[in-house]
């Protein structure tokens, strides 16, 4: 059962206001704002449980409810375990339930991202007018100034590639000769339609240490849907997805997106009341796997060639927290020939990108984006390496908009590499 608003009293009621969450939020480092923080945060919504405030008719705390990152960091650091995550999520699906969804944010939940043919439609006329003139006349006369942050989050897309990937699934997916292991790969929203270069890299990298991949078909893992409070969809494109992967008898589950991962992983919590679904959430979230968690757990293959290059790593809030996945891309990195890894201060920090964060919140995204690129810059990396298409996306940015030499590269990217530099290196010998 999804517990309501007013069933989390207990859950709210343990926060003493001890301060452990200051040195550890994103957003009150920022802003310097007590409502930013997860004390204050929990002050609201207790004050709403006592019925001094509503939620439901007061846009200013609605305002600090929706600028929380969901990064997880406060509950980490927490001496009274209050998950104030959680109980953020609850308070936005109170707010949704009983105002619904502001009619932009509805059309990108159920009219985008819950049909992935629309989403692929959309990811195509973005192609179009990145490669037909449009950007460069939307910026030039001004245009993007009009759209607010939307026209400031522009610069985040990514250039947006000629094929899906699962248009090239045909091509990519190769049976290895003697198959050790059978995953099912869930390609998520993003790796699908923005970032296909990341998903070819990560079948590579699987049928290379002879592992038979299969890709069901799959809607949005529902993430965007729990952050934004619309659990009636969320709990719609779990059951799908679940139908579509209950099909398949495979040892894991694994995606390249953090955020995929956690979400589907959620899938037990969320139906476990459910009597056909629950078990089936159940027997998939232990299988899910992150990429580089599953490798590491199997043994990947060591014979590699060289990658000549400083490497440092950002943490996914989703993957460190959310699934306890950090020594696993590290351990990885560590292994590849040529690579001088580098710890980056604060690496576990969130980004500030946190789905459409910096759509939505664009400044204060910005603001967080800042701390993270100036602790790179100190580490005199060439790559930042990260293992989240959404957090791939607002790095490469910070790169940009702060004019930093280097490169926002997946995990799985690095890896490939290596994996191909040794075909390379074996066929230059032969010859």
């Amino acid at each position: 059962m999804v517990k309501t608003f007013r069933q989390r009293e207990e859950d709210i009621v343990r926060c003493n206001r001890c301060g452990f969450c200051e040195e550890v939020c994103p957003t009150y480092k920022a802003t310097g704002e007590e409502f930013s923080l997860a004390r204050g945060r929990n002050r609201l919504m207790r004050q709403s449980m006592e019925g001094k405030l509503d939620l439901t008719k007061e846009p200013e705390i609605n305002q600090h409810i929706y600028s929380c990152l969901l990064c997880g960091a406060c509950v980490a650091a927490c001496p009274s375990s209050v998950i104030t995550d959680t109980m953020i999520k609850t308070a936005r699906a109170e707010i949704t339930r009983a105002k619904g969804q502001p009619f932009p944010i509805r059309m990108a939940l159920r009219g985008v991202l819950a049909n992935q043919r629309r989403l692929t439609l959309g990811a195509k006329v973005l192609r179009f007018y990145q490669r037909s003139g449009a950007r460069w006349l939307a910026r030039h006369i001004g245009f993007l100034n009009l759209m607010g942050s939307l026209g400031k989050a522009e610069g985040l897309l990514p250039a947006i590639p000629e094929k899906t990937l699962r248009v090239q699934l045909p091509q990519l997916l190769k049976k290895p000769m003697k198959p050790q292991h059978k995953v099912a790969y869930f390609a998520g929203c993003m790796i699908n339609n923005f970032f296909t270069a990341v998903g070819e890299a990560t079948l590579r990298v699987y049928q290379e240490n002879d592992i038979e991949v299969v890709v069901p078909t799959s809607n949005c893992c529902g993430i965007p849907h729990e952050a934004y409070g619309d659990i009636e969809m969320q709990i719609k494109l779990a059951k799908e997805n679940l139908d579509a992967f209950s099909r398949y008898e495979v040892e894991a589950i694994v995606t390249d997106c953090a955020s995929c991962a956690h979400g589907l992983h959620s899938y037990a919590e969320l139906l476990q009341d459910d009597p056909h679904y629950g078990p089936l959430a159940a027997q998939l979230a232990a299988k899910v796997k992150d990429a580089s968690q599953y490798l590491v757990e199997i043994g990947f293959k060591k014979e590699m060639g060289p990658v000549n290059a400083t490497v440092t790593y950002h943490d996914p809030c989703h993957a460190a927290r959310g699934l306890k996945v950090k020594e696993q891309p590290r351990e990885i990195l560590k292994s590849i020939p040529g690579v001088k890894f580098v710890e980056m201060n604060e690496s576990d920090w969130c980004c500030g990108g946190a789905g459409s964060y910096n759509v939505t919140h664009y400044e204060l995204s910005r603001k967080i984006l800042a701390r993270k690129m100036d602790n790179f810059k100190k580490t005199g990396a060439e790559y930042l390496a990260t293992s989240c298409p959404a957090c791939l996306m607002q790095l490469a940015h910070g790169l940009d908009v702060y004019r930093l030499s280097g490169k926002a590269i997946h995990v799985m990217q690095i890896l490939d590499q290596a994996y191909q530099n040794r075909a390379v290196r074996s066929k230059a010998k032969a010859g």
